[in-house]
């Protein structure tokens, strides 16, 4: 699941996927702005087949976060 997280970023926000490690967040990958955000919600709604609500979205703001959100979704814990 991770590696699926890092591509859908990296093409959203067009950088190398390697340059979306652990620490990626909003404010460090470049291109990384609301609009990009919000194309990266929908990739990830549609890649894992999860409902993203508001809450989710704002708080999805690194990779670390977006990980474990996916995750507690996948796992119906959310």
């Amino acid at each position: 699941m991770e590696e699926k997280i890092r591509a859908i970023m990296a093409q959203v926000l067009r950088v190398p996927a390697d340059r979306i490690g652990a620490d990626a967040a909003i404010g460090k990958v470049p291109n990384w702005d609301s609009t990009a955000h919000m194309r990266m919600m929908l990739a990830l709604e549609d890649e894992f087949g999860i409902d993203l609500n508001e809450t989710h979205m704002v708080e999805m703001t690194s990779f670390a976060k977006i990980h474990a959100v996916v995750n507690d979704l996948r796992a119906g814990k959310t």
